[in-house]
């Protein structure tokens, strides 16, 4: 199918937190479904009771209150409706492993309905065909391109401001020669296989090391949440496959909590000295 007649959904998921294998759950979905030929448009939103706080960070970014969501349908009712309305369309997000982790906690057993969708994460397109803009946070690579939203940090303002950073990275794709949905994963596919062989060989040997000896690691790691790098010092636990990228689940020294953190996001790690 081309891509003028292939439908994409593109959303966005705010969140209690950032860390959805460790207990941060979904409070609001925004999304719209898109046939890139065709001036038609559907749009999907609500408010999500998420059974727990919000977190300070969480309320600090995306300004969601517990009198907001209070009330509101649980994340099981929204997600049935939410399946309906994604059903043959392909997947398009902005750091799409964020909004996906969460997705796929928020399904627990049926998490494998996830496999049967393709996925674009927009973030890592945008890093490849817009190597000019430095930052790459949602708002900045949107206001680099032109395009402009009402919020920030809300799911349906999110996913305006993404649908527009998206269409312009079409217009590269199909500039590049991509006609169809293959053809997009095609052109970046030799490099996303070599980051893979990078993390395997590397990344994965130490942490296992590191939960084999009982040993703490010093990372430097990346979060593309904030787009800030950090130092910290974990003790890790496990690592646990995500929907399209792996964790590592550790106690984060410098937070004294347990956190999960995105194994491409980690540029940097070694075994603490005895």
């Amino acid at each position: 199918m081309s891509l003028n007649s292939l439908p994409f959904t593109v959303f966005d998921v705010e969140t209690t937190g950032l860390y959805p294998y460790s207990g941060d759950k979904i409070c609001e979905i925004g999304a719209i479904r898109v046939t890139i030929g065709s001036r038609k448009t559907e749009k999907f939103h609500c408010l999500i009771d998420p059974g727990r706080p919000i977190s300070e960070g969480a309320f600090f970014v995306n300004r969601i209150t517990a009198e907001m969501v209070k009330g509101k349908p649980a994340i099981e009712e929204v997600l049935s409706r939410f399946l309906k309305f994604i059903k043959g369309s392909v997947l398009v997000a902005y750091n799409a492993g964020f909004d996906l982790g969460f997705l796929e906690c928020a399904l627990g057993g049926d998490r494998h309905i996830l496999d049967d969708y393709r996925v674009i994460d927009a973030l890592a397109l945008a890093r490849r065909l817009f190597p000019h803009i430095g930052r790459y946070n949602l708002a900045n690579v949107a206001s680099s391109l032109g395009i402009s939203a009402s919020q920030r940090h809300r799911a349906m303002s999110d996913t305006i401001m993404t649908l527009g950073i998206f269409k312009k990275e079409l217009d590269i794709l199909r500039a590049q020669g991509a006609r169809t949905i293959d053809d997009i994963f095609a052109l970046g596919r030799r490099k996303a296989d070599r980051g893979r062989e990078v993390v395997k060989d590397y990344k994965i040997k130490l942490i296992e090391e590191a939960i084999r000896d009982e040993k703490r690691l010093h990372i430097t790691y990346y979060s593309s949440w904030n787009n800030r790098t950090t130092k910290r010092v974990v003790t890790p636990k496990e690592i646990q496959k995500g929907f399209d990228t792996s964790y590592l689940i550790a106690h984060c020294h410098l937070r004294d909590e347990e956190r999960n953190f995105k194994l491409e996001g980690i540029l940097d790690a070694k075994l603490e000295e005895a």
